[in-house]
């Protein structure tokens, strides 16, 4: 070939193309090994191919490309593993959707790598992402922690979940053999979270809420704030998946709506955009049936505001066409961000608590189901929850007056074994 000439030296060869000089060999395991790189003198690639020879000799040789690989290891910083790890959280059988995979990139963005506001320019929150991964030590850890708690001291969870992500990716190191042991074990930042108590609504509230709503979105305020669905699992609901069910005699219709997915908002690039995905965990698939008093709402959009025409919906692995419950003037899928608007405007016509949000229906819902004698199970089967301990640690309130009105209940039944001539209290 024109301008290639290959001289064997005294082990293995080498290969001129151009001005640059390349060189080979066989290795202990039979197969042949190149450096990846060219050299610009043939002394130079001979030298090489002398220094591999040597290795031989002396029984240490490895391949020169897991030796590359582990070199480029050694010097991988803790903010380039992070973005590694991640890539590989994206891929395989158990790849994480795209929604999760935003969040974790978001926390770890905001408090590793590109810290925000006050500490962007804070050296003990900026120093994590420089170090190289297999320097990093615990000392570093806490270091860095000492410094999220300083400069982001109201941001516990986004705190926690950035914690959460640089352990779970310094676990994975340790598996791939890049570090010894994981440096990120600080006790108090993996304890468990109290949350922030949540409004509870008020009947009135609600109903307030729901019809101070533009008619063709009451429907999705009837699921949130009425039947506990997460808001990314009303804007995802199918016309479908909503069953009316006639009753003999005219009576009023059943209705039930199935949740069978969520959609979650996604910016990709300069893209904001819905995706549609399934739900998280088994006991989200559900179904749910609609209280009395809103079945009407849902009779009425049926025949009002239904859409006619199918909706393109994005999804993990492309797109579908398919009609929703509810979607704007234009056919398109709700945006979570436009609804929230439109339900602030409306609990602020209503007269509502401004703490009111999509997700404090589920507070309702919860202890109003708990009050009718529900039991954790029946109630998380309607919530789609596993855990039910979240329930009753999160989302289970106590209504005010309620206590006073079981005690009332209790006094009657004392009054009731007194007038019947019960058994006398004990002195």
């Amino acid at each position: 070939m024109a301008g290639t000439r290959r001289a064997r030296s005294d082990w293995g060869t080498v290969r001129k193309t151009r001005n640059r000089f390349t060189a080979q060999y066989t290795g202990a395991d039979g197969k042949r090994h190149t450096p990846g790189r060219s050299f610009p003198t043939r002394t130079d690639a001979r030298g090489w191919l002398a220094a591999e020879r040597r290795l031989i000799e002396l029984g240490t040789w490895t391949p020169p490309e897991q030796r590359a690989a582990k070199e480029a290891a050694a010097s991988e910083t803790v903010g380039q593993w992070l973005d590694k790890f991640h890539d590989s959280l994206e891929q395989g059988a158990t790849a994480r959707r795209a929604t999760t995979m935003q969040n974790y990139r978001r926390v770890v963005r905001v408090r590793i790598t590109r810290p925000c506001d006050a500490g962007a320019t804070d050296a003990d929150v900026c120093s994590l992402r420089g170090i190289r991964l297999a320097e990093l030590t615990k000392k570093d850890v806490y270091r860095w922690w000492d410094g999220v708690q300083r400069c982001y001291p109201d941001a516990h969870t986004i705190n926690q979940q950035a914690y959460k992500q640089l352990k779970a990716a310094c676990a994975e190191a340790v598996r791939r053999e890049l570090l010894d042991a994981n440096p990120v074990d600080i006790p108090e930042a993996g304890k468990k979270i109290k949350p922030n108590e949540k409004y509870l609504p008020q009947d009135w509230e609600i109903n307030a809420i729901i019809d101070n709503m533009p008619a063709r979105y009451r429907v999705l305020a009837s699921l949130m704030l009425h039947h506990g669905l997460r808001i990314g699992e009303a804007l995802a609901v199918e016309l479908d998946s909503v069953k009316v069910i006639a009753q003999p005699g005219g009576a009023l219709p059943r209705v039930v709506v199935a949740v069978k997915q969520n959609a979650g908002r996604l910016a990709d690039g300069g893209n904001t955009h819905m995706v549609v995905q399934p739900p998280k965990t088994q006991a989200g698939f559900r179904e749910v049936p609609i209280l009395a008093t809103d079945v009407p709402l849902f009779v009425e959009h049926l025949e009002k505001y239904a859409p006619t025409q199918p909706t393109l919906l994005v999804e993990g692995k492309g797109t579908r066409k398919a009609r929703l419950l509810t979607t704007t003037t234009t056919g398109a899928m709700v945006m979570d961000t436009s609804f929230r608007s439109i339900l602030k405007r409306a609990v602020e016509r209503a007269g509502a608590s401004p703490e009111i949000k999509p997700h404090n229906g589920r507070n309702w819902l919860i202890t109003r189901l708990a009050e009718q004698g529900a039991h954790l199970k029946e109630i998380g089967k309607l919530l789609g929850h596993e855990d039910v301990s979240v329930i009753l640690g999160v989302y289970m309130k106590v209504r005010a007056g309620r206590t006073d009105s079981l005690m009332d209940k209790v006094s009657a039944t004392i009054g009731e074994m007194n007038t019947n001539g019960g058994a006398s209290s004990e002195r």
